[in-house]
């Protein structure tokens, strides 16, 4: 073979030679081996929104056999830095008793990375109404809203302006409810406030998104705790989910107070949720959120009821899916009955009721 036909050759070879997977695709693959190695039969889609044309990533698993106990399916928000897949085992669960949606936020995850405003109040507008938008374009009259951390934020303002459409609100450790406290920076010593300084100059998960290929290996040396919840696909699918244009971090990070706390908290806007809303908090007695707060400042309105789990830090749903699932489930089934009686904590490991 001479000089020339082998560069011929070699020319037509170079596509595949060059070609690999997008980080799209790649971060497809990985939750599909999530979800397949539970034994998920799931449908995947994009749903499409007025939303400047966002698409959003949307994983459905049918019931079976739907509950006759409520008639509208469970729909789960995820959290801060996650997405569909990351809800894995709990879905599996819910989806027994009721056909479950999840969706990757606007800005997360495989949906569209579309630019929000800056400003804090337009920018949690633009979120809500899109899923909103999701809601009517998927045709559901109603949903049992499920949050977690950031999502039960998002879930809450959603209730707020649409209670319309929330059956049930449950909020699994929701962040964005308690105030920072005024007192804390200036006890801050030098040190400390320069560390806040310099978390406020970046986005949160920037640092993973500089490590490029070695993100996946520095999720694993952040949090091997994560391989026993779900597989080793797990790293790869956080990392993949947070490389791209990071638009739904910057909506986290406008919204955020030092990342800890929000601008506008719940706190200040829970008591005018409709109270024909039954809302059901699920607490991780180890989780870094001051679940205590909450329910002192919700616990007695006669629509909120409060779970703690022992077993469980802040991914209540991962720590513990078969006890998540199973309040999530009894909330469904109390449904508007339990909106008149006497307010209770519910400490979830170990069955003890005591009143507020």
């Amino acid at each position: 073979m001479t000089i020339f036909q082998k560069l011929h050759t070699f020319r037509f070879r170079l596509p595949a030679y060059f070609s690999c997977p997008s980080k799209s695709q790649r971060l497809a693959e990985a939750e599909g081996r999530i979800f397949t190695a539970l034994g998920i039969r799931y449908l995947a889609r994009l749903i499409q929104i007025p939303f400047k044309n966002t698409e959003i990533s949307t994983v459905t698993v049918n019931c079976e056999q739907p509950s006759t106990q409520t008639k509208y399916p469970i729909v789960l928000i995820h959290g801060f830095g996650a997405g569909v897949a990351l809800w894995g085992s709990a879905i599996k669960r819910l989806a027994q008793f009721q056909t479950v949606h999840a969706f990757d936020l606007p800005g997360f995850g495989r949906s569209s990375r579309p630019k929000f405003s800056t400003d804090p109040e337009t920018a949690e507008t633009e979120m809500i109404d899109s899923i909103e938008q999701w809601r009517d374009k998927m045709n559901l009259e109603k949903m049992n809203l499920v949050g977690h951390s950031f999502g039960g934020y998002l879930a809450t303002s959603y209730a707020l302006k649409y209670p319309g459409r929330v059956e049930n609100l449950v909020l699994a450790d929701p962040w964005g409810f308690n105030e920072m406290d005024p007192e804390m920076m200036p006890k801050l010593t030098s040190r400390q406030k320069s560390i806040f300084w310099i978390i406020q100059q970046f986005n949160p998960l920037a640092v993973l998104r500089l490590a490029g290929g070695y993100g996946p290996t520095l999720m694993k040396r952040l949090r091997p705790d994560l391989a026993l919840k779900y597989s080793e696909d797990v790293y790869d699918y956080i990392y993949l989910a947070n490389s791209k244009n990071p638009t739904g971090e910057m909506v986290f990070k406008c919204l955020s107070e030092n990342l800890g706390w929000a601008k506008q908290p719940m706190s200040k806007r829970f008591h005018e949720l409709d109270n024909t809303v039954p809302v059901t908090f699920i607490h991780g007695e180890r989780s870094w959120i001051d679940w205590k707060n909450t329910r002192t400042m919700f616990g007695e309105l006669d629509h909120v009821e409060s779970h703690v789990m022992e077993s469980a830090g802040h991914h209540v749903y991962a720590d513990d899916a078969d006890k998540f699932a199973e309040l999530v489930i009894g909330s469904l089934k109390e449904g508007k009955s339990k909106i008149g009686k006497k307010p209770t904590v519910i400490v979830a490991e170990d069955d003890v009721v005591t009143p507020l």
